[in-house]
């Protein structure tokens, strides 16, 4: 009898153990199933799952009866079983908003969104000095589970509001309308619409000493008749914030740390580059629209070629392998030196492509036209050649000969400064995209903000 007695708390205390090790073994199972399918063994990570899902629902944990569903949700989604990972993906929204964990709770609506074909798209509208540009970009969730940006739409209208004038304000006013109501028939409501000024429109009502709030009056009130529930105010974006939106926007996130971003603008040209996970910045005060260069000098003047020292003794700029460029110019280009690659992506150029242009541009302009022609004539496949012909002309109508010849002294001018023949770098302009840049990035920074705040 006393052997029986000695036993009884032994066994109590051993299934203690043994039920205090269960939330473990379910939470473990839970893991290495979700493991199981980021490694394709897709019946294991099944097995391992529901029996953790199973585990968890008796021992009452909605929190990981939450991340089960969630985990077998994507699952689902990778066997591409969209019904059940619907289903998981709703239960687990469901038990996350019970338990008001609201970050949680979004990105399982954006999963479920995804999964369903129903990306949520936001708008952004650009005033520029050039003219007004519309981007609308789509976000889900991927299979790494970071959220996807991708550009669906983007437009553009010439308004030339640097010019600052009646004319100006009312083409500006026209296309912003128009393109509210492309965002309303896209059912884009208020709260994801952002709408700010560029940095080289910053620059000239500085330069003009007009009065930046009045501007934005006159534009709030005309966005707030199109869409009387629009209460953001639009912004004017510094050089600084507008590099980094570029940056957002232009290069890849694999080479976020290796690279460094350059915007040629018609009024000012910026740029930024990471270290370390912080965002430098840096903004030379012309572009290619506005420089002091008369038609007879061949070279930049003394002050720009100044400015431009400062890209050479930054060592943040001249130790990145990789460098994007965008702005007119370098679409120019582009244009004009790779007609081949009409349809691609990025373009990748050198050096001497850009000694080559600038030559070209500052010698006959007949001459420099004919050269594109020539190499957009022996393009074979039709689509290619379609949208080579189409950029040819463009790029005629967008630069007279003068404006190539300033424009492409500048993008020279900035190349010598940071190319280094002992370090080997890789140059590219966005093809797709590159004209509604920095609107991108704004929008990705703002929905990465929104969300961000919402995280429990």
């Amino acid at each position: 009898m006393k052997k029986f007695f000695v036993l009884l708390p032994l066994l109590a205390l051993l299934a203690a153990a043994v039920f205090a090790q269960q939330p473990n073994l379910a939470i473990r199972r839970i893991k290495v199933g979700n493991t199981y399918r980021e490694a394709n063994q897709y019946q294991e990570a099944e097995r391992n799952l529901i029996s953790g899902l199973s585990l968890v629902k008796q021992q009452k944990d909605r929190y990981w009866e939450a991340v089960a569903s969630e985990n077998l949700g994507l699952l689902y989604r990778d066997l591409e079983d969209s019904m059940k990972a619907v289903r998981y993906f709703d239960a687990a929204g469901e038990i996350y908003t019970q338990l008001n964990l609201e970050g949680s709770r979004m990105a399982l609506l954006q999963l479920s969104e995804s999964v369903r074909k129903r990306a949520q798209a936001y708008a952004g509208i650009d005033i520029g000095s050039t003219g007004v540009k519309l981007s609308v970009v789509q976000v889900t969730l991927g299979r790494e589970g970071h959220y996807i940006y991708n550009t669906s739409r983007d437009s553009a209208i010439n308004a030339n509001f640097a010019d600052l004038n009646t004319t100006a304000f009312e083409a500006a006013k026209n296309a912003i309308r128009q393109f509210l109501n492309i965002a309303q028939s896209m059912k884009i409501t208020e709260d994801r619409i952002y709408i700010a000024f560029s940095s080289g429109v910053l620059q000239e009502v500085i330069r003009k000493k007009l009065n930046r709030d009045s501007i934005r009056q006159v534009f709030e009130q005309v966005v707030q008749n199109e869409m009387p529930s629009f209460k953001r105010p639009i912004e004017f974006l510094s050089p600084n914030d507008e590099a980094k939106y570029t940056n957002i926007g232009i290069v890849l996130p694999k080479s976020k740390e290796r690279s460094v971003s350059i915007d040629i603008g018609g009024g000012n040209t910026k740029g930024g580059y990471y270290s370390f996970g912080n965002f430098e910045s840096f903004s030379l005060p012309f572009g290619s629209r506005f420089m002091q260069v008369s038609p007879t000098d061949s070279l930049l003047p003394q002050s720009v070629m100044l400015e431009l020292q400062t890209l050479h003794q930054n060592a943040g700029i001249q130790n990145k392998r990789e460098v994007f460029f965008l702005g007119g110019i370098v679409w120019a280009m582009v244009n004009l030196m790779y007609p081949e690659k009409a349809l691609s992506d990025y373009v990748e150029f050198t050096y001497n492509d850009v000694i080559k242009f600038q030559r070209l541009a500052s010698g006959d302009y007949n001459t420099l036209i004919d050269y594109a022609t020539d190499k957009v004539s022996s393009i074979t496949d039709k689509e290619t050649l379609a949208k080579a012909q189409k950029n040819l002309m463009d790029t005629q109508k967008t630069f007279a000969a003068e404006n190539l010849r300033r424009g492409a002294l500048l993008l020279s001018g900035i190349m010598n400064e940071i190319n280094i023949p002992t370090i080997k770098k890789r140059y590219y302009f966005l093809s797709k995209g590159s004209h509604i840049a920095w609107i991108t990035g704004y929008l990705v920074n703002n929905i990465t903000a929104k969300y961000a705040a919402a995280q429990e």
